[in-house]
């Protein structure tokens, strides 16, 4: 899937996700909670496209990521003081490593999904980061593999005990019409749900 239908997936799994974190009493009833909520999600569902160039978030990080991540690892040594701002944007950084990983690969597995799961408890547990916006997060990642694996080329599941690639058994094109097609039936599935949620 192309970035904007990952996002448009992404916002879908965010609905379905923050309707149960609510109806579980997990994500507070306040608008910029929500607001953050769905950021997460945003951020999640581009995190697997990391691992190339040419994807929106991929893309900076290619050119200044390890530059900014190699800084700060100086700094952190150099500078005792401070360290607890550099561990923080250590661990907020560090899944952009996988920028050299080699497109849909590792990042399109559900070991990729499984460390994420253990990453936001990292957050959660040293950060403090709510475990709401982490929710979020992992819907996200949760919600582009899904999407890719809609699509020919599929999605190395198992990587990397194994190399091969899964598909569902109706795929589509990345960029085809039909991808097309199935992202505006989801923002329509979208407003409906949100104006359903906002008028109940």
């Amino acid at each position: 899937m192309v970035a904007s239908s990952h996002q448009v997936m992404g916002f879908t799994w965010g609905i379905v996700a923050i309707t149960i974190s609510h109806s579980l009493g997990v994500v507070p009833d306040l608008l910029f909670a929500n607001i953050l909520f769905f950021v997460s999600v945003m951020l999640g569902s581009l995190l697997p496209d990391i691992d190339t160039p040419k994807s929106k978030l991929g893309g900076p990080f290619d050119q200044w990521g390890f530059i900014v991540i190699l800084t700060l690892i100086a700094v952190e040594a150099v500078t005792p003081g401070i360290n607890r701002a550099i561990q923080f944007s250590l661990m907020i950084l560090s899944p952009m490593l996988f920028v050299f990983s080699g497109h849909r690969k590792f990042t399109h597995s559900l070991s990729f999904l499984l460390l994420m799961g253990a990453y936001s408890m990292m957050l959660y547990t040293y950060i403090h980061i709510p475990i709401f916006y982490l929710i979020g997060f992992l819907a996200g990642i949760a919600s582009h593999l899904f999407g890719d694996y809609l699509t020919k080329r599929g999605i190395p599941l198992l990587y990397p005990f194994s190399r091969k690639y899964f598909r569902f058994f109706v795929t589509f094109r990345t960029g085809s019409t039909a991808e097309q097609t199935i992202t505006a039936v989801l923002i329509v599935l979208n407003i409906i749900l949100l104006a359903k949620n906002t008028l109940s």
